[in-house]
C-alpha cells in the first residue's frame, strides 16, 4: 500500500463529475474517484470529516485557553523566551 501525504490547508474541497464519473477534489492536486463508493463508505467518510473538525476545534480551544492565561499574566503571546548566548569578539 502506498501512503500519500497531502497538506491542502484551506484550498477547495469539491465534487466533480467528468464523463459520468464522480470525484472528490481535495485542493488542486488530488482527485479521488468515488463513483463506485458504497453508502457505508461515504457515511464513514462523513464521520471521519466530522471527527477531524472536532479535533481541530479542540486544538483551537486549547490555544485560546493558553492565550487567555498568558494575557492574565500580562503576556501578549505564549512562547519560549529566547536568550542570546555569548558573542565572540
Amino acid at each position: 500500500m502506498t501512503t500519500i501525504t497531502l497538506s491542502w490547508g484551506d484550498r477547495p474541497i469539491d465534487l466533480e463529475t467528468v464523463d459520468g464519473r464522480t470525484f472528490l477534489r481535495l485542493g488542486q492536486n488530488l482527485r479521488v474517484d468515488v463513483t463506485d463508493a458504497s453508502l457505508d463508505q461515504l457515511d464513514r467518510l462523513a464521520e471521519v470529516a466530522a471527527d477531524l473538525a472536532d479535533q481541530q476545534r479542540d486544538r483551537y480551544r486549547a490555544a485560546d485557553v493558553a492565550n487567555e492565561v498568558a494575557a492574565e499574566d500580562g503576556h501578549r503571546f505564549v512562547g519560549v523566551p529566547y536568550q542570546r548566548g555569548a558573542v565572540a569578539a
